[in-house]
């Protein structure tokens, strides 16, 4: 996984500018893909994205890789790209998804920039994102097939069988799969529950999953 020559030199020269930005494109990013591509609402949960949780989240994880490309001395990035491959692959997400999300990031990286990103820095940054892009679709790949999943149906229906008032504002629901079948499961993998709501919509929202003992129920607020 490296850049190219070319591209290497502009992302040198031009990462500081990027990174102090970085806010600022994530955020036009979402808004303009969520205005063009509303359907993707569902894969996201829309209290980070009004708490700007999510939009920070990119640009960090973004500026991360970017940084591991060019400095030989750079942390390895390999643990937080599993670790986003293990979120990403418990909300859902598709490879073809990364098509939409280059798309609307690199257009928000020239709005914002404007003038300084010639054909060069874009093609720079596009190089840059698609290493970052394929690298996640070859892990959420490999986590799919690991779990024998479809990527292309990949949440299973659950019902509530109990419903227990732990604390105020506290409750634990206890689910099972409606088709009987034990999930595959890792202690400290994500795991992802959506809700579809009134309006058509679907809410999801993805947590690590804890190591619980025999009997032993996960409350949430």
């Amino acid at each position: 996984m490296q850049l190219s020559t070319d591209s290497e030199a502009i992302v040198r020269a031009t990462a500081g500018v990027v990174a102090s930005h970085a806010d600022e494109i994530t955020t036009l990013f979402y808004r303009r893909m969520f205005e063009a591509h509303p359907e993707l609402l569902n894969v996201f949960n829309r209290a980070h994205q009004a708490q700007g949780d999510q939009p920070k989240a990119l640009a960090a994880s973004v500026v991360a890789f970017a940084v591991h490309l060019i400095d030989p001395d750079a942390p390895d990035f390999s643990p937080v790209m599993r670790r986003i491959a293990h979120r990403h692959v418990s909300l859902g997400v598709s490879a073809r998804q990364y098509t939409i999300v280059g798309r609307y990031l690199l257009a928000a990286v020239d709005e914002v920039l404007g003038e300084a990103v010639t054909p060069a820095v874009h093609a720079a940054w596009d190089e840059v994102y698609w290493l970052f892009g394929c690298s996640l679709i070859a892990e959420e790949a490999r986590l799919y097939a690991e779990a024998g999943t479809d990527p292309d149906h990949p949440w299973r229906p659950h019902r509530v069988i109990e419903r227990v008032e732990e604390a105020r504002d506290v409750i634990s629901l206890v689910m099972e799969p409606v088709d009987g079948q034990r999930a595959p499961h890792r202690t400290g993998q994500y795991v992802a529950v959506a809700v579809d709501l009134p309006d058509g919509t679907r809410q999801p929202r993805s947590t690590r999953s804890p190591r619980l003992h025999p009997g032993q129920r996960c409350a949430s607020p």
